[in-house]
């Protein structure tokens, strides 16, 4: 008789099922490992650098369950980047080599997207030059425009018939706005006394647009200066009617200019000298007024009588020099003060010479003949027909020759 086989009960059934799903679990907990480790590279059919070198991140997006896995696989480098504005077109089995030269292991990885990628390179990289350094001719020449604009401010709204010098020092950040000449320069501010250091306000209407600084500056009123009032020839001597005083101009302040009319008169030009010529030391010499052996007429002065003489000169001279004479007819030698040409009057300063001593008469009575108190406190007889006898102060001097009375003399006695 032939046998059936047993069915399973209920218990069998539940026990092969369990095993089943340990089976299944483990097969899960085997692939779990790798499955982690898997990341997802999906190439782009177009990118640009971001950097001189490609990255995996720029070819590709990196989907990975471990974020630090994403990251290291993302800052991968491949090949430096192309030239700005350039494409490189690299297939993704160049992109796999590259990666296992790298030591990325392509089994753990699955690849997909585009199967040629198109790498454009990065934007060129602008280097900011500073900028050059303003030549000192450009700073002059915006230093000159910014205080031509201050003097002609002053010339409108202060005094146009005053002389303005205007010290301005732009730093070069301004120079740069002002240097320019195609910019207009405005300028405003300022305050009485509108000399000293004063500050303006500047604007000036770039190319860009109005810039606008303050600025410190320096205003100076110049002093007066002799100019000649007509035209000097050359080898004329300067009297006070050819000369005068006025503000000095721009430019006119020199280190040989002279600034007193006292200071030229009696001199003698070098050159021609125009009408309105400011006046400077090249242009004048002390002229010769008295040559050695020429014949000088001497004069001695005082408020009631004027002595006169004839001399020899045995010096050259000029005006307000004190040289030697001597009388024609004692060939005695005296000290003069020369005072025009082949003219001077007795020098009555102490000289410490021969012809000279001290006296302490002051006696200003008659005393036989008239005396008088004269020039420096000089006495002097006022009639005496052979020579005249002065007595000084620090000396006497004879002078032969005639003396008489002047009119003031004659009115008063």
């Amino acid at each position: 008789m032939r046998r059936r086989p047993a069915r399973p009960d209920g218990s069998d059934r539940r026990a092969r099922n369990v095993k089943t799903v340990v089976t299944v679990v483990l097969a899960m907990l085997a692939l779990a490992p790798a499955s982690a480790r898997t990341a997802e590279l999906r190439l782009r059919p177009q990118c640009q650098s971001r950097g001189s070198l490609v990255t995996l991140a720029d070819v590709a997006e990196i989907f990975a369950a471990d974020g630090q896995q994403a990251e290291t696989l993302a800052a991968v480098e491949l090949f430096p980047a192309p030239a700005a504005s350039t494409q490189r077109f690299v297939r993704a089995r160049e992109l796999q080599d590259l990666l296992l030269l790298r030591g990325v292991d392509l089994a753990e990885h699955r690849f997909s997207g585009a199967s040629l990628v198109a790498i454009t390179g990065g934007p060129a990289t602008v280097r900011i030059q500073p900028e050059p350094t303003l030549s000192f001719s450009a700073a002059r020449r915006a230093n000159g425009r910014v205080g031509d604009a201050v003097v002609q401010y002053l010339q409108r709204h202060v005094s146009a018939d005053r002389t303005w010098n205007v010290e301005v020092e732009l730093p070069e950040s301004q120079a740069r706005w002002a240097v320019d000449s195609a910019s207009e320069i405005r300028v405003a501010g300022g305050s009485p006394p509108w000399t000293g250091r004063q500050r303006f306000e500047v604007t000036v209407d770039s190319a860009e647009g109005p810039v606008r600084f303050p600025l410190d500056v320096r205003i100076d009123v110049p002093p007066s200066v002799v100019v000649a009032v007509r035209a000097l020839a050359s080898g004329a001597i300067v009297q006070a009617g050819d000369v005068e005083l006025r503000p000095a101009a721009a430019g006119d302040e020199r280190f040989e200019t002279i600034y007193s009319v006292e200071e030229v008169l009696g001199w003698q030009t070098t050159r021609a000298l125009p009408e309105g010529k400011v006046l400077d030391r090249k242009s004048l010499c002390s002229p010769l007024l008295v040559r050695r052996r020429d014949p000088v007429t001497v004069y001695a002065h005082g408020p009631s009588v004027q002595v006169r003489t004839t001399a020899r000169a045995l010096d050259d001279g000029s005006f307000g020099e004190t040289i030697r004479v001597e009388s024609l007819l004692e060939r005695e030698a005296y000290l003069v003060r020369i005072i025009g040409v082949r003219e001077a009057e007795v020098d009555t300063r102490p000289s410490g010479g021969a012809n000279s001593r001290q006296t302490a008469s002051t006696d200003d009575r008659w005393e036989g003949n008239p005396t008088y108190s004269g020039y420096f406190g000089s006495q002097a007889s006022a009639w005496e027909p052979g020579f005249a006898k002065l007595s000084f102060a620090h000396g006497e001097a004879e002078l032969p020759g005639s003396a008489f009375p002047s009119r003031a003399w004659e009115r008063d006695n």
